[in-house]
């Protein structure tokens, strides 16, 4: 087995000023024994050229710009780390990230996935006053034990032990939003997973060029996952098929909600009927009987606007 503990995979296209402050916080750390591989999927800002002036400290990799899935996985491929800690090129690790990372797996005997805490920001002067809080977790059998709550962050949140990482798949190579939330069903039996409660160990950067604003790959995502449950491709079989529903339709309501919002009534209503069995077997009276009341009121204002823009 390696003696090299973490191997850092970071995606990135066309954000050249932010992943070098991602680069500057991983520089940052206490901890020692890690590698970083960047992945650059097809950037032209400078981003190559900015990655080749920074010589041996990091290895880098280009892809073709086929989404972070397919570029998380190519750096994946020459990770030597018996971990593999992952961080988007917009956010951030404190200094102490790393170092509490290895302090879960020695503690915790090597759990197949850690996920971690984040901060959510807009500017990165209001991380200045954060501090380190002792170390504090919760555990559980296997990601499928861990219920509907929500336990991570996208994909920066994810530690993952290298052979469940490969054993599970990898990253769907599809370009989608959500590519994290299927990860994690595919690792659902993999192992012990820990959710880190605290300290804060990632920030998460809010701005406007987020991918996850995208609706239409935020859709994509969702139907893949809906599509690899009927499919049987997440473990558990039928005996765990309830905790696979709890944590799917976890997901799957707040997309059918913002579709409404948006106007988009054929795929809400999509989404609504593809998983009304499994919310019905888990008691979602709430969503079940409210989602046709908010959609028949939203069709009444979207009649209720056409009437007047015909009588004008």
């Amino acid at each position: 087995m390696t003696d090299l503990l973490f191997s850092v995979v970071i995606p990135t296209y066309n954000r050249r000023e932010l992943l070098a402050a991602a680069l500057d916080s991983i520089w940052s750390q206490t901890f020692a024994g890690f590698e970083v591989i960047v992945v650059d999927d097809g950037s032209n800002d400078g981003t190559l050229e900015y990655l080749s002036s920074l010589g041996e400290r990091l290895q880098f990799l280009t892809g073709c710009n086929r989404g972070p899935g397919a570029a998380r996985n190519l750096g994946c491929e020459r990770a030597r780390g018996q971990y593999i800690a992952f961080l988007d090129s917009d956010d951030l690790w404190f200094p102490w990230t790393l170092e509490t990372y290895a302090a879960l797996v020695s503690e915790l005997d090597s759990p197949a996935f850690i996920a971690g805490k984040p901060y959510r920001f807009e500017s990165a002067e209001t991380l200045r006053a954060l501090c380190r809080e002792p170390l504090r977790s919760r555990e559980f059998t296997d990601y499928l034990e861990s219920g509907d709550d929500w336990r991570w962050w996208g994909a920066s949140s994810f530690v993952i032990r290298a052979d469940a990482f490969f054993l599970g798949g990898g990253f769907s190579m599809e370009d989608m939003n959500g590519e994290d939330a299927d990860l994690a069903l595919k690792l659902g039996d993999a192992g012990r997973f820990v959710q880190l409660v605290s300290p804060f160990t990632f920030g998460y950067r809010e701005h406007s060029a987020s991918v996850m604003r995208d609706l239409q790959k935020t859709l994509a995502g969702v139907h893949h996952m809906i599509e690899s449950e009927i499919r049987g491709i997440y473990p558990g079989g039928t005996d765990r098929a309830v905790e696979r529903w709890q944590i799917l339709t976890r997901h799957v309501r707040p997309v059918s909600l913002d579709c409404l919002k948006e106007g988009r009534c054929r795929e809400a209503w999509e989404l609504y009927r593809s998983t009304l069995k499994w919310h019905f077997r888990l008691g979602r009276w709430k969503y079940v009987f409210g989602f046709p009341v908010r959609a028949g009121i939203r069709r009444g204002r979207s009649r209720g606007r056409l009437r007047q823009e015909a009588a004008r």
